[in-house]
């Protein structure tokens, strides 16, 4: 079965292990270059730690074996600042037998292991430059597949970003009408129920305009379809212009829109009304050289603040009833819902 994790029974060669040796002692050097050149590592030797240090710009090395005891830049500092400039090298130290405590400093400052000189044990030194390598080679590894994970990381959030802006941008679509860019009817529905629970809960007045352009299909008939649409977008931009930010403009199908005037009492609601019949009234249209013209029927209905609201009440019925009734008088107007007028009895 296969590992992702390296073989270490394969020959340091295999894995392109380079060691450093570092002693100002050339026999030293010679002498521990070739036990380790035989079991399969690329050598590199320095006589000081300047030299060492320098060595780092041509070279990788996985183990670093270091005298303790050298004329300028010793070994204690070497490690140090090797320490600081990779920490995937490992540190093997050397010092004489009587060196224990510079031994012991060297382990505490990150220092891999350590052996004694004279380097007669040549199956330890193989031993500690395998071992050193391996924990070399692993912490390496691992850096590596951490930046991988971590590469995997940013393309997959910046995925999930792109993934939930689409959705976003469906989810807009979705409520949107093409044709004039304001809400459609999905939208229009769960806004008119959930400006009916607000006001079960807070009593903020509300009304709901339900907008209706007069003669539409005389309009289409004349005109035709392309100026019939040009005649909605038209309609739909002077309903943005006379309503608020807080308010919703919705079209609701064919000619018809609906805009919720927010905390806002019908009666008051009538000035935006007159505000939107006169905007349409002016609007200079012209086709093939003819004037057209456009105007519109609202209806109004909404809760004052004070009045109660019945659970099943539908404030949009009664916005279209008012609406259905400015047309039969005439159109081009307003005309306000109220409940106890025998025009609006069943």
């Amino acid at each position: 079965m296969s590992s992702a994790l390296p073989n270490f029974s394969q020959s340091p060669n295999s894995l392109n292990s380079c060691v450093l040796i570092v002693d100002d002692e050339q026999t030293v050097c010679d002498m521990l270059a070739a036990v380790l050149e035989q079991e399969g590592y690329t050598v590199v030797t320095a006589n000081d730690g300047t030299q060492a240090m320098s060595l780092f710009g041509e070279f990788v090395f996985d183990v670093m074996f270091t005298d303790i005891c050298m004329g300028g830049m010793d070994g204690l500092e070497l490690l140090q600042r090797v320490s600081h400039l990779d920490t995937s090298v490992k540190t093997i130290v050397m010092t004489a037998f009587s060196g224990y405590e510079s031994a012991v400093k060297a382990l505490q400052g990150g220092a891999f292991d350590y052996i004694e000189k004279p380097l007669d044990n040549h199956e330890r030194l193989i031993t500690l430059a395998n071992n050193a390598r391996r924990v070399s080679q692993l912490e390496r590894d691992n850096a590596d597949l951490l930046a991988k994970l971590k590469a995997q990381h940013k393309k997959l959030q910046a995925a999930n970003r792109e993934l939930s802006e689409l959705n976003e941008k469906l989810e807009g679509l979705a409520l949107t009408d093409g044709l004039t860019g304001l809400r459609n009817r999905r939208f229009i529905d769960t806004v008119h129920q959930q400006e009916c629970a607000r006001y079960l809960r807070y009593k903020e007045p509300f009304t709901i305009a339900m907008v209706d352009v007069d003669h539409f299909k005389q309009y289409n008939d004349q005109y035709g379809h392309t100026a019939g649409d040009d005649a909605l977008k038209l309609v739909a931009e002077q309903l943005i212009k006379c309503t608020r930010e807080s308010d919703t403009v919705g079209r609701y199908g064919g000619e018809e829109f609906f805009i919720l005037l927010s905390n806002t009492p019908p009666k008051n609601a009538t000035i935006v009304a007159e505000r939107i019949l006169e905007s349409i009234r002016n609007l200079c249209i012209t086709i093939d050289n003819d004037r057209a013209k456009l105007s519109v029927s609202i209806g109004l209905a909404g809760m004052d603040g004070v009045e109660s609201i019945k659970n099943n009440i539908n404030v949009i019925e009664q916005s279209d009833k008012a609406l259905y009734y400015a047309k039969s008088q005439g159109r081009d107007q307003v005309q306000l819902f109220d409940s106890n007028s025998k025009h609006y009895q069943a």
